[in-house]
């Protein structure tokens, strides 16, 4: 199916500012025509769902990129955890923590440099913590 950028941005649940934004970055392929007669697919729109739900799972889109590029051809109905599975397995990925502090805020650290930041994380959380008492 062909879709206009405005219906694209309908169906996969973004603005046509985000799909501008992901083609810019080589996270999506550009449309076919320019101007108002661009037309998007499904492929598109496959590859905006994954994107998301690859950020569901707290991936940056620096590493979304790089997972894309070595799978050009993924499609969206991939679990997640696979994908998580794999990105944890491959040792040139980064691996983020996420851990809740007062169940309200989250926060997200890399692993790699959580020790040799481990004074600052614990300082946020602290903050974090006084503030929600007051």
């Amino acid at each position: 199916m062909e879709y206009k950028v405005s219906e694209l941005a309908d169906k996969a649940g973004v603005t046509k500012r985000t799909i501008h934004y992901y083609i810019s970055k080589g996270l999506l392929l550009p449309p076919e025509g320019s101007g108002v007669n661009s037309l998007y697919n499904d492929n598109h729109l496959q590859r905006i769902l994954l994107i998301k739900k690859l950020q569901e799972e707290y991936m940056p889109l620096n590493k979304i990129r790089e997972y894309i590029m070595e799978n050009p051809t993924q499609k969206v109905e991939k679990k997640t955890e696979e994908i998580k599975t794999k990105t944890l397995r491959d040792e040139t990925k980064e691996i983020y923590i996420r851990e809740n502090v007062c169940d309200v805020f989250e926060i997200h650290y890399s692993e790699e440099k959580s020790k040799k930041y481990k004074h600052i994380i614990e300082n946020v959380k602290k903050y974090v913590e006084k503030m929600m008492e007051d």
